[in-house]
């Protein structure tokens, strides 16, 4: 007997750590979905640079609900029934202080709370499917701070959601990897904002993509594991911090 192509869909994996965490995955066998909201020309040339065989680009804004999920129901699952989800998409961005804006809270619930459950349902109930998925966290789901707090909400949320999905859809395995400080944002001075909360670490360095990657290759290949968190971040977690150039912090990782 011979077995099915091991296959994943990672979403924002354009670049950053999805990129790492798709080249990873490439390089141990699986076959990957590139997932982009905007570039799809790049999204094909690194689909093709690491595939052994073609794969399908999946092009959906995951802020767009219901077109994102219809997009998923009608030209993914139907081709790959068993598909491995990797929810990776992110946007991080900090809001005024001491107040959430409704049209940001609205739309981190969308990629990283709303988009992952729905995706997971579809995957979870369909017919054929013996598929699994891997939520890409945060550390500051266990570290509380009064920073990014429409981000670590909706983190949060998904981070509570994990062991009762886990066991809402078993057999249908969920995890999740929580990283703590893996890449500075491309903002002016965000640099030695990042280098100081690493060096307050219990570690005392970076996390490398790569590790963040390896966990995830872990939990998709651990057939006995299901609900659980994995931390990858240098024990930040253990430590309350208080990033110092938080305010006005944006990076998006849709791709």
């Amino acid at each position: 007997m011979i077995d099915p192509p091991k296959v994943a869909l990672v979403t924002g994996s354009k670049s950053r750590i999805g990129l790492v965490i798709a080249q990873l995955l490439a390089a141990h066998g699986w076959s990957i979905i590139v997932h982009t909201s905007t570039d799809e020309g790049e999204a094909r040339r690194i689909s093709m640079q690491i595939n052994d065989r073609p794969m399908p680009i999946w092009r959906s804004d995951l802020t767009q609900l219901d077109e994102a999920l219809a997009s998923f129901s009608n030209d993914i699952l139907p081709a790959y029934p068993s598909v491995a989800l990797v929810l990776n998409a992110s946007i991080f961005q900090n809001e005024s202080v001491n107040r959430i804006e409704s049209a940001m809270l609205q739309r981190m619930m969308a990629i990283h709370f709303e988009a992952s459950v729905l995706l997971m349902q579809a995957a979870a109930t369909s017919r054929d499917s013996a598929g699994q998925a891997v939520v890409i966290l945060d550390q500051n789901v266990e570290n509380l701070h009064g920073d990014f707090v429409a981000y670590c909400l909706s983190k949060t949320a998904m981070y509570a959601a994990i062991p009762r999905i886990a066991l809402l859809w078993s057999p249908y395995r969920v995890n999740a990897v929580a990283p703590g400080p893996t890449l500075p944002l491309d903002v002016p001075g965000h640099a030695a904002a990042f280098h100081k909360a690493v060096r307050r670490t219990p570690l005392r360095r970076p996390v490398a993509p790569a590790d963040v990657a390896k966990a995830v290759l872990f939990l998709l290949e651990a057939d006995a594991v299901t609900g659980q968190t994995i931390f990858v971040d240098s024990g930040q977690r253990l430590k309350q911090w208080r990033e110092p150039f938080a305010v006005g912090v944006r990076g998006d990782g849709q791709a």
